[in-house]
């Protein structure tokens, strides 16, 4: 196949839709099979100024499609509902308001019988706040007395205490100043008892000399 008609059959194909893909799936040869081979005869200049020429006709038409995109102006959506352009669909006012729920009444029979059962319930709460009052006073008084007994017996027993303590001391000192009285004594006998010996051994060998 010749190379420049190649080029020439695919730029051709740019323009049509899906003419890219078309080109490349029928157009392009197998490469292991032939190769493109360029004539003598061609003349490439003209070639490639009419390539060039059809390179500036497709970018001008592209750049016009997209300039011609770019320029439309965007048009408002109208309300799907109502097809009103002054709102949106969530602010359209022909949406019909769901009901409001209600809460059905109550029987009386039911009310009575729930207040009854509050006037039940606020007496048992009485009656056991009144039971345990009573039963913190019982316990109060019970805790009084025995503080009051056990403080009662320690005085006893320090009193107690302090009484033996204090015979014990009398004792002590009683029974040492019986110790220096008897000591006294003791010394004072042994004073007299010495002149009595003397005394005897004295009369003694008198008699002996007689």
């Amino acid at each position: 196949m010749n190379f420049m008609s190649y080029v020439a059959e695919v730029s051709r194909g740019w323009d049509e839709p899906n003419a890219r893909d078309m080109g490349r799936m029928t157009s392009q040869p197998n490469t292991k099979a032939e190769m493109y081979i360029l004539n003598d005869g061609i003349d490439m200049k003209a070639k490639i100024a009419s390539m060039a020429r059809r390179l500036e006709e497709l970018e001008m038409k592209k750049m016009q499609e997209v300039q011609a995109i770019s320029q439309t102006p965007l048009q408002p959506m109208p309300c799907s509902i109502c097809r009103l352009y002054e709102h949106l669909v969530e602010e359209c006012p022909t949406i019909p308001v769901p009901p409001q729920y209600k809460q059905p009444a109550q029987v009386p029979q039911q009310a009575s019988n729930l207040d009854q059962a509050m006037v039940n319930l606020s007496k048992v709460m009485g009656d056991f706040v009144g039971a345990q009052k009573s039963i913190n006073a019982q316990l109060s008084q019970r805790i009084d007395i025995v503080e009051s007994s056990l403080n009662k017996r320690m005085d006893e027993v320090q009193n107690d205490l302090s009484q033996k303590i204090d015979n014990l001391q009398y004792s002590i000192s009683r029974f040492a100043n019986l110790n220096k009285v008897q000591e006294k004594e003791n010394f004072l006998l042994n004073l007299i008892k010495i002149p009595r010996v003397s005394i005897k051994w004295k009369l003694k060998k008198e008699n002996l000399q007689w």
